[in-house]
């Protein structure tokens, strides 16, 4: 329950501004919700005093976005989204601002639009300074960190490794392909789980920790070079974390070391455009790109490129640092991982969608490049 009037942390002129920008911006009203009670009402077409009958507990949803530091968006029992964000005195509730979805359009498929209109109400809040967005991104981080933690010591249940150096490798190539496609989020999830993973063993000291951190750290950074990202800019994140690093006592200061660094990172390397290869051969990754699910050959794409066989190769092998096949098969694994992640098709379509006719081929290709086989991978990301 509130504690203190929310007029202390906004005014109603304040709120009107902020409701009509929120409409303006998404379309959807705002009401203003103190405890159960509507203060202000901005959000006219929903009817907020029947939120009880409908399952909805107003101030319960306050305290749960402020627990996990996001919106929090739920669904009555008339299949209306309902979402809201926390209105804060420093670190307690005072109120919260909700939204819905209109009545008479909970048949219409809103996806990410919820999300996106509960994600700008969240920021049009802290940008009135009616909700501490410092707290809401610290407890998202713990949400989050104790999400990789539950989802890392199931893994740990299922699966016996020997030493670090196992669980690393097996995560190696789902770390990378992260890091290619800039993917923050997943990076992060697969760092927590190969740390929780190697903390699990309880028999390794902190400087093979460190040792496998460091490594885990070139092979990021080689892979955002080669992905076009600035060597100087990047090298500027690292000398920064060097110093910190050495002076890291145990594994709960690298772990927090290792996130900050992998924030910064990525956050400079996304802002990095990759050099454009030789035209020959950005038109050589372009055709094996788009025909991934036809039986194409290293001498039909040279054709394609004008170029002799052997020196297609060459040329190849030394701007990719691959030969042909490997290339061709990382491109394939990598739209395979994609469509597991994206897609709800069954691992045999799958596997002809991306250019494999024979299914225990593509198992042993596919385990060869990500360390486990299809089926488990799809069981690790569902």
């Amino acid at each position: 329950m509130p504690t203190k009037n929310w007029k202390y942390v906004l005014t109603p002129n304040e709120f009107e501004e902020l409701a009509e920008r929120y409409m303006l911006t998404t379309n959807f009203g705002a009401a203003l919700v103190s405890g159960n009670r509507v203060s202000v009402n901005r959000c006219i077409y929903y009817p907020w005093y029947l939120a009880h009958e409908r399952n909805l507990d107003l101030a319960q949803m306050v305290q749960e976005s402020l627990r996990w530091g996001e919106p929090n968006i739920s669904l009555d029992n008339e299949g209306l989204y309902v979402w809201c964000v926390p209105i804060c005195l420093n670190d307690q509730i005072v109120a919260g601002v909700f939204s819905a979805v209109h009545p008479g359009r909970a048949h219409e498929e809103w996806g990410s639009m919820i999300s996106q209109a509960a994600w700008t109400l969240l920021d049009l809040t802290c940008q009135y300074n009616a909700c501490n967005s410092s707290l809401m991104q610290l407890n998202r981080d713990h949400g989050r960190a104790n999400a990789y933690k539950a989802e890392a010591i199931h893994s740990v249940k299922q699966n016996l490794f020997r030493d670090s150096r196992e669980i690393y490798l097996q995560e190696e190539f789902g770390l990378l392909a992260a890091i290619r496609k800039g993917d923050k989020e997943r990076a992060r999830s697969i760092i927590n789980r190969i740390l929780i993973r190697v903390y699990s063993l309880q028999t390794e000291d902190l400087d093979m920790l460190k040792t496998l951190v460091l490594e885990m750290v070139v092979l990021m950074y080689r892979t955002a070079v080669d992905r076009g990202a600035n060597p100087r800019n990047l090298l500027g994140v690292n000398s920064s974390y060097l110093k910190e690093f050495h002076e890291i006592n145990n594994d709960v200061e690298l772990s927090h070391w290792l996130t900050r660094w992998l924030e910064d990172f990525i956050s400079t390397s996304l802002n990095q455009v990759a050099p454009a290869p030789p035209d020959s051969i950005a038109l050589a990754i372009e055709y094996m790109k788009n025909n991934l699910d036809q039986p194409i050959t290293r001498d039909e794409v040279a054709r394609a490129c004008n170029m002799s066989y052997g020196y297609f190769s060459k040329v190849f092998h030394h701007r990719t640092g691959n030969t042909f096949t490997d290339q061709l098969n990382q491109f394939r694994i990598e739209k395979a991982c994609a469509l597991m992640d994206e897609t709800n098709l069954n691992i045999n379509q799958i596997a002809l969608d991306c250019g494999f006719n024979d299914q225990s081929y593509f198992t042993k290709v596919f385990r060869r490049y990500t360390g486990t086989t299809p089926k488990q991978y799809r069981s690790t990301t569902a």
